[in-house]
């Protein structure tokens, strides 16, 4: 949402500021639109994106380490001297707050922080090489909407005062004062009660106690209406697929728990699934992932034989102009996917084990970047995790103490809570720049700067705030428990329970691919699928809806003539939220109390 309001500001205030000084000095749309990627490449790295989680693991182990778990001799001995921070002194005051006077001891953090830095930028390199590899299958072939790039793209092009500028017209208007209006009633409701709110939350679970309507919590009904709005820039399969599948996991739920069948949610299954739909998206994940590869074997195959050829095709390099060339992009990847697996290595993963899991990642963040530019999900979250995933197929007897250790000492950011991977913003990035004609090098060399700046300004702030005010969400152990109830649980095998209904998701997925190929009718996108019982889907569903049924109507009866005449409406909720939702976050930096009122409210 920060990006969007500084854009906004940005386009509505310092544009016309700079041009009555001298037109000259107005940014141009390739400018606006290379500051709003920059912004969105370095917005999630200070919080969820990384510096949330990503500092637990070197100092929670020693920490919360007691006589009774007995953390020191059951894995201890696996972790890399160099890997943690090592000072006790570090590490007691990093939780419970240095004294006043008392310096932050930068230099017990230097050598794991160092190390960890290197694994991040060569991931960070994976990932924008793989999206420049995948991004004419996705923008040339497959054709993906990018839905959160239209506003952006069409507020740098078309500024106030431009012809057919966006802010000329009164829809547009409409649309953005109706979540302002709303969300300022709400933000001020929460400083001053007297004043009148408008629930935009209602959680039905205290009416589903009985079974087996107990099956469908939690259940959410949430209002956000900038959802609203990407979901009106969305096709209907799309939209549609998105709500209903959601609908189809809690139907899933209802039928089994009315059939008596013990509903459960295994270790490393996410929010609100159930092992039996974590297994079901993983498998149409997985099978999605080998489909894209295999639509785009024959570019893939031409771009790796003319990276070891003498004589490299022309129209290769001519497509590759301007971007990363794919053949400097596919060996950047294979380069970058060994180091990761011999970085995992270092922290003690098997060589087998480790490349396991580098291609089981980046297969899930290939999964999540295709529904954040197919479905303009602005928080993508799945059920399950690349622990569940290596944990249900190969069971704990199959993975070494040593390779067990390594995978939990990976921080949530990266292999669990990913609400803020980086490879959305590369692929949104690469088509921005295609929409308002800028260098896609230019644009990656930018982002790339953004996020190692933002790399190492997070580390500074949160390691001070951490000091200065103890910890204050940086510093839990949960994984380090999980970890202990694997090694001391006993060992177990292939879970083929969940095994197989990860085998039924990828028949299915299979199936819907199958079906929307032969039958230009057919309703179903298998996006939705691949969301069953993601995050995303708890808290989207109901405003996709709105989104979807709204557009449906006003095609059926008054074509696509009505649906381009309220379309600004729609680009004016997004708009209206993210311009509450800076509002808000500046009254909260003023006031002292940042919590006082939040758009996407969890």
């Amino acid at each position: 949402m920060g990006p969007f309001f500084v854009l906004t500001i940005l386009v509505l205030i310092g544009n016309r500021l700079l041009t009555a000084v001298s037109p000259k000095l107005a940014l141009s749309a390739a400018e606006l639109v290379t500051i709003w990627c920059i912004m969105a490449a370095a917005s999630g790295i200070p919080s969820t994106g990384m510096m949330r989680h990503a500092l637990r693991p070197l100092v929670a182990y020693q920490y919360f380490a007691t006589a009774e778990n007995d953390w020191t001799a059951l894995f201890h001995q696996h972790i890399p001297h160099w890997r943690v921070v090592r000072d006790n002194s570090a590490i007691k005051s990093f939780y419970e707050g240095i004294s006043s006077g008392e310096s932050i001891p930068w230099t017990a953090w230097w050598v794991p922080l160092s190390a960890w830095t290197l694994y991040v930028f060569v991931l960070y390199l994976v990932v924008i090489c793989l999206s420049a590899l995948l991004r004419r299958q996705w923008v040339e072939i497959e054709r993906c909407s990018f839905p959160l790039i239209v506003l952006p793209v069409e507020m740098a092009s078309h500024p106030p005062g431009s012809k057919n500028s966006l802010f000329s017209r009164k829809t547009l208007w409409i649309g953005f004062s109706l979540p302002l209006l709303l969300h300022t009633l709400n933000g001020l409701h929460q400083f001053f009660p007297f004043i009148p709110d408008f629930p935009l939350r209602f959680r039905p679970d205290p009416y589903l106690i009985e079974r087996p309507w107990s099956a469908l919590r939690p259940l959410q009904l949430n209002l956000y209406l900038s959802m609203v709005g990407f979901s009106y820039l969305l096709p209907l399969e799309i939209s549609f697929s998105l709500w209903f599948f959601f609908l189809f996991f809690k139907f899933q739920s209802l039928i089994g728990s009315m059939l008596g069948f013990q509903i459960t949610k295994g270790p490393g299954v996410q929010w609100n699934a159930y092992s039996f739909s974590a297994s079901q998206e993983i498998g149409a994940s997985l099978t999605f992932v080998i489909y894209t590869l295999f639509q785009a074997r024959p570019y893939l195959k031409n771009v790796f034989f003319s990276t070891f050829s003498s004589s490299r095709d022309s129209n290769e390099s001519g497509r590759g102009r301007g971007l990363i060339s794919p053949p400097l992009a596919i060996t950047g990847l294979t380069g970058g996917i060994l180091l990761l697996v011999w970085g995992n290595h270092l922290m003690g993963m098997s060589p087998g084990f480790a490349f396991l899991f580098v291609v089981v990642l980046l297969g899930i963040y290939m999964s999540l970047t295709w529904q954040v530019i197919n479905g303009g999900i602005p928080f993508v979250n799945p059920s399950y995790s690349s622990h569940y995933i290596l944990l249900t197929i190969l069971g704990s007897a199959r993975i070494n103490p040593a390779s067990m250790t390594s995978l939990f000492m990976h921080p949530v950011s990266l292999t669990r809570d990913l609400r803020e991977i980086m490879m959305p913003y590369v692929a949104n990035g690469l088509k921005a720049a295609d929409e308002v004609r800028i260098s896609r090098r230019s644009l990656l060399l930018g982002m790339a700067a953004a996020m190692v700046i933002g790399t190492f300004v997070s580390y500074y702030s949160v390691l001070k705030i951490s000091y200065t005010y103890r910890a204050p969400y940086t510093g839990g152990a949960g994984d380090m428990r999980w970890l202990t109830s694997v090694l001391v649980g006993g060992e177990s095998g292939t879970d083929w329970t969940n095994t197989g209904f990860m085998m039924a998701g990828s028949l299915s997925m299979m199936l819907l691919i199958w079906l929307r190929k032969i039958f230009l009718w057919w309703p179903l996108h298998p996006i939705g699928y691949t969301m069953l019982s993601s995050w995303a889907s708890l808290k989207l569903w109901p405003s996709i809806f709105l989104g979807w049924i709204i557009k449906h109507l006003l095609v059926k009866y008054g074509g696509l003539s009505t649906y381009r005449q309220a379309r600004p409406v729609f680009l004016g909720l997004v708009l209206g939220e993210m311009t509450s939702a800076g509002i808000w976050a500046i009254v909260g930096m003023v006031t002292g109390v940042s919590t006082s009122y939040r758009i996407l409210l969890s």
